[in-house]
């Protein structure tokens, strides 16, 4: 198995394994470059769950914190666990938790712009927008540090800056 990592677009510099929350470039503010980590999934193990209704579990090998959590030791079942559990909290605070976002074929928009046009609905989501999802990523990357960690992570503080559905999605 090819292990995950995540490395900079502007300056190629690679975050170690074992640095927990990795948000942002060592480097971001030198020079005149955007400092942007990227994901390389690397090649992961076959999984099953491929056709679950929740994404983060259906697309797990995929994620960042999925593969932080399998390099800290932590077994696959424990991450769809975790997810399941998170998901569940967040389902009894705004009503509904994540799901497969629902994508298909307009026939009739597409008929009256004269395109084959498909359309992605994301307004059923948690916070009625996909702003949500992101957040979740971040969210399960610092509760998997927290799992695996050999002492409690830190509790620094974390800041949006939204004062929309981003921010709702975040409380």
């Amino acid at each position: 198995m090819t292990l995950a990592h995540l490395q900079c677009a502007g300056c190629g510099w690679q975050a170690p394994a074992g640095l927990a929350a990795p948000f942002r470039c060592r480097h971001a503010g030198e020079g005149d470059v955007d400092h942007v980590l990227v994901h390389h999934p690397g090649n992961s193990e076959p999984l099953e769950g491929g056709d679950d209704p929740n994404p983060f579990v259906r697309y797990r090998d995929s994620l960042w914190a999925w593969q932080a959590a399998r390099q800290r030791g932590m077994a696959d079942a424990a991450f769809v666990a975790l997810v399941r559990r998170l998901d569940a909290a967040i389902a009894e605070v705004d009503g509904r938790g994540f799901h497969v976002t629902p994508y298909g074929p307009s026939a009739a928009l597409g008929q009256q712009l004269g395109l084959d046009l498909w359309v992605k609905n994301e307004t059923g989501h948690v916070a009625g927008s996909h702003k949500a999802r992101h957040l979740m990523g971040i969210l399960l990357v610092l509760q998997v540090i927290d799992a695996t960690a050999a002492e409690p992570a830190s509790q620094a503080p974390l800041a949006i800056a939204s004062c929309g559905n981003a921010a709702l999605a975040a409380a």
